[in-house]
């Protein structure tokens, strides 16, 4: 018996046990390797990610927009009217909205809802009713920056951007993203998760112009909400549901932007107002009641076809002692963005189908004596003839006052200043605007003379204090360079006329 080959070779199996160790050893370094290389990609990826610009519209991820779209300057994000407006579902038109020309520096957005003007280098924006039917009420809005102009393109600040358009913006500069969500988005996210919400067509009864002002709530956190067995209306806080800050107990609730106001209804059909706190400011007792400025807080309120104006605190300003107030719905001039408050201090009042002004603060300061305001242009004489009502350059209100010789009756003209003040007098055969370039010039047709109105009452301005310039004692030059006689240069009633 060979003993020999019994005997374990040890130095054959150290071997093989050395060579697996060696490759185990590589598969672990290989595994780490791989684990390092898999955490540093990973790492870049999401440092590049992050890095990347992302824009999310209604929770959304975008990939196609414009590079102008937003313009970052520190740490504050400004976006392209234009360019949003497209996204949000507006349309957008050059020029002040009602005036019709390709004015660059301004804009106008439209919906279905709302129209908004901008203009650049103005820090307010006006707000006008869209909805068909209805009066193109406006509200003036100041916004924490002026317009900008980059280029051809407007640009909003984010804070502005908000208020123009309804929405909802964050800017994260961690993960450098923006998110926007828009006011329909919004109404239907809290319908689905508010049991009670009445912010969508399919929850609420409301009118749809009622039913827009509500969702605009959702960006103030307060909630329309419904009694889905009394039908009623309340108010709650968005942040909690079950806070209910007004009772479901009204047959209307609607919210107003800019004073967080909710107008009501109670089921005897009388209005008032309640704040968004709770608090009663007007007491339900009228028909009716409407916002007529937000930053005066005043109300028109309307009981048998009789209206007046209350403030903010329910204080009577003007009696409801007439048959209207505000100008009429045929007034189309684009200066009048409020056609309650004129020249930021006249109320137009109508009694016994007579107009006269009272001041913010109740007081008349033009007798209720004058069959109207403002001039119609004649378009049969050109078409680019435009309606006047207000003449900003003079600070000044078109006037009409009818002459009746039998069944005649001829319609003459003047202008009144914005503390009602007649300074010139009702002998004007029409007034009308011609915008040519970008200019508004104002015309007044008198005994067969066209004349430039602002140059006559500054010429007249500059003769009453001795600095006639190319004007002398005894005439003065029309539109068409010819002169008129001193009955017509007798137009001046005031010559303490101020210019705005």
């Amino acid at each position: 018996m060979d003993l020999i080959e019994n005997i374990p070779d040890n130095n054959n199996n150290t071997n093989k046990n050395s060579k697996f160790k060696v490759w185990f050893i590589i598969v672990i370094i290989l595994i780490v390797l791989l684990i390092i290389a898999a955490v540093f990609v990973w790492l870049y990826s999401m440092n590049l990610s992050s890095s990347q610009f992302k824009f999310n519209l209604d929770g959304v991820r975008q990939s196609k927009y414009s590079s102008s779209l937003f313009v970052f300057q520190n740490d504050k994000v400004y976006i392209s009217i234009r360019e949003i407006a497209s996204l949000l579902g507006y349309n957008v038109y050059n020029g002040g909205y009602g005036e019709y020309t390709e004015d660059k520096s301004k804009c106008y957005v439209n919906n279905s809802k709302e129209i908004v003007s901008f203009e650049s280098n103005s820090n307010k924006i006006y707000k006008y009713n869209a909805f068909s039917g209805e009066n193109r009420d406006s509200q003036t809005f100041t916004i924490d920056e002026p317009i900008s102009t980059a280029g051809a393109e407007l640009y909003i600040s984010s804070e502005g951007l908000k208020r123009a358009f309804n929405v909802m913006f964050d800017y994260n500069s961690t993960d450098n993203s923006v998110s926007i969500f828009s006011l329909n988005y919004l109404a239907k996210y809290y319908t689905s998760s508010i049991e009670n919400a009445a912010v969508t067509s399919e929850a609420s009864s409301l009118s749809e112009s009622v039913l827009f002002n509500n969702q605009k709530a959702l960006l103030y956190n307060l909630v329309v909400v419904k009694d889905s067995n009394t039908g009623l209306y309340g108010v709650a806080s968005l942040a909690d549901p079950t806070n209910t800050i007004i009772g479901t107990r009204y047959t209307s609730v609607e919210f107003m932007e800019g004073s967080n106001d909710f107008i009501v209804k109670t089921s005897e059909n009388k209005m008032g107002i309640i704040g968004s706190d709770g608090i009663t400011k007007v007491r339900m007792e009228y028909d009716e009641v409407k916002e007529l400025d937000k930053n005066l807080g005043l109300y028109l309120v309307t009981t048998n076809n009789r209206q007046g104006v209350v403030n903010s605190n329910g204080k009577t300003i003007v009696y409801q002692d007439y048959d209207q107030i505000g100008l009429p719905n045929t007034i189309n001039d684009s200066n009048v963005t409020n056609r309650y408050i004129l020249l930021d201090n006249c109320i137009p009042v109508k009694r016994n189908n007579k107009w006269g002004l009272i001041d913010i603060n109740g007081n008349e300061i033009s007798p209720i004596q004058y069959d109207g305001f403002g001039c119609d242009a004649d378009t049969s004489v050109d078409s680019r003839y435009k309606d006047v009502l207000i003449i900003p350059e003079l600070n000044g209100i078109v006037v009409e006052l009818d002459e009746v010789n039998g069944n005649t009756k001829t319609k003459k003209y003047g202008v009144v200043t914005a503390d009602g003040n007649l300074f010139i007098n009702i002998v004007l055969d029409s007034v009308y605007a011609l915008t040519t370039q970008g200019e508004t010039i104002y015309y007044a047709s008198v005994q067969g003379q066209i004349i430039d109105l602002v140059d006559f009452v500054r010429q007249q301005q500059a003769s009453m204090n001795g600095n006639s310039g190319n004007t002398t004692e005894n005439d003065t030059n029309t539109a068409d360079g010819n002169e008129i006689g001193n009955e017509a240069r007798g137009l001046m009633l005031d010559n303490t006329v101020t210019e705005e």
